[in-house]
């Protein structure tokens, strides 16, 4: 077992080597705005869109939802110009499905790195 965690507001969470969270069910709000801040990121309202997209995805279907997937629902409900990978990188640069599966705490997607 590793010995990695995030400390919050005075509890530990364990964590992989990369800062994904090994118990999903401890998240909030709170969490995912620190693990952001962590990572030189400020949550924004766009954030939190994708973030609770990601979530309601995973209780659905236990997966992170495919980047693809992400951008269809989006161009649907915010039109094309917000809705493509371009946007998306902007808002997470470390990659929209590993940051945003990160900061929902949900475990890592198989396909990142």
């Amino acid at each position: 077992m590793s010995d990695d965690f995030i400390e919050f507001e005075g509890q530990q969470y364990p964590t992989d080597v990369q800062g994904f969270l090994k118990q999903r069910l401890r998240w909030s709000p709170g969490l995912a705005q620190h693990m952001a801040k962590l990572d030189g990121v400020t949550l924004t309202d766009e954030h939190w869109e994708i973030i609770h997209y990601f979530r309601e995805y995973y209780e659905d279907y236990n997966i992170p939802p495919p980047i693809r997937m992400v951008i269809r629902v989006f161009k649907k409900a915010f039109g094309d110009e917000n809705a493509n990978s371009r946007y998306l990188l902007q808002l997470f640069p470390e990659g929209a499905t590993k940051a945003a599966s990160k900061f929902a705490g949900l475990p890592k997607p198989k396909n990142c790195k």
